[in-house]
């Protein structure tokens, strides 16, 4: 029997060159079979990579949410407006129709009655000085009431044309409003494609550290007391764009739904809910409060004391205690 041309023998080991030829062969082998396990390895991103990643993509959609968020509290704004102005506008209406008639059927009186009868006879009675006094009496008249025509009308053309100017605005909004949902679609796409990464990496975890469910929230007075009982009472609940609630909520709209509890009511947007409230240092924060984050203002939490916050960190995640200090504080504030 022959291997490779060489004759071989039982009991007879192989010549030295058939077993260094086998020990190269294994080892190319090993090599060969080790290199696509260790291109995979190298080319599977690291939990570091993936949490920067994700930590990135999750501000990009917690901004874009927020702007989406501004857009309807503007568009709502303008439609109040807008309604407000039809109440105003009506009456105007009104009363201009009734201020044509009259000066229309004071025309046609005087052109009658000054061809004959009493107005005639008051106008060409007495002396010629009582007979100037009259006239311009009439004419003053006449005067006033084409001057209120004129004022009448003039308002009517700046309501109208404020009208006119809130449906474009509206129009615009609603426009914004849509390219902002194309935005927040694409950016979920991508989160999503993120979270079944993560999900390997970290077993289907959070990226935030785990918390134990603190204990039942300490005695707070006043408004604020029912601000922060509100916000244990959502712990668990899922992070879901655009919503105040009952079933989920993102940053603003749990922030305005605490605080609707104490009647107080807050803009559904973290830049429009910085505004409203009253500015603080951190040295003077009380439980209820509200932590505002990042430069653009696209974040915002309840604070709890104890340097923690509760607040609906992002899209994937739930209702959650967190540290204050977890992401770049941008001011502190206290709605009234």
């Amino acid at each position: 029997m022959t291997n490779g041309g060489l004759p071989r023998y039982p009991g007879v080991p192989n010549p030295p060159i058939i077993r260094v030829g086998l020990a190269v062969l294994a080892a190319v082998l090993a090599v060969t079979s080790a290199a696509p396990t260790r291109a995979a390895a190298a080319d599977r991103p690291s939990r570091a990579d993936l949490d920067r990643r994700i930590a990135v993509a999750a501000q990009r959609l917690e901004l874009v949410v927020e702007q989406y968020n501004d857009s309807r509290e503007a568009l709502a704004d303008t439609r109040t407006r807008s309604r407000a102005l039809a109440l105003r506008l009506t009456p105007l209406q009104r009363d201009l129709r009734l201020r044509q008639r009259l000066i229309g059927g004071m025309a046609a009186q005087t052109y009658q009655q000054t061809r004959s009868g009493p107005t005639l006879a008051l106008l060409t009675s007495g002396t010629p000085h009582q007979f100037v006094d009259r006239l311009l009496v009439l004419e003053l008249l006449a005067d006033q009431q084409q001057r209120a025509l004129a004022d009448l009308r003039a308002a009517r053309a700046r309501m109208s044309d404020a009208r006119r100017t809130l449906a474009l605005l509206a129009d615009r909004q609603r426009q914004e409003q849509i390219r902002l949902a194309a935005r927040r679609a694409t950016i979920e796409g991508e989160i999503a494609t993120l979270q079944k990464l993560r999900q390997v990496a970290y077993n289907g975890g959070s990226r935030y550290a785990e918390t134990e469910r603190p204990p039942a929230p300490p005695y707070v007075a006043g408004p604020a007391g029912r601000v922060v009982a509100f916000a244990y009472a959502q712990l668990g609940k899922p992070y879901r764009w655009g919503s105040s609630g009952p079933n989920g909520y993102d940053c603003s709209g749990l922030t305005s739904a605490a605080w609707r509890t104490a009647g107080v009511h807050l803009p559904h947007n973290s830049g429009r809910q910085y505004g409203v409230v009253a500015s603080l240092r951190r040295d003077q924060l009380h439980p209820g409060d509200l932590v505002f984050f990042y430069g653009r203002i696209s974040h915002v939490g309840i604070y709890i004391g104890g340097g923690r916050m509760i607040h609906a960190p992002e899209y994937g995640e739930h209702v959650r205690v967190s540290s204050i200090d977890s992401m770049p504080i941008h001011g502190y504030g206290r709605p009234r």
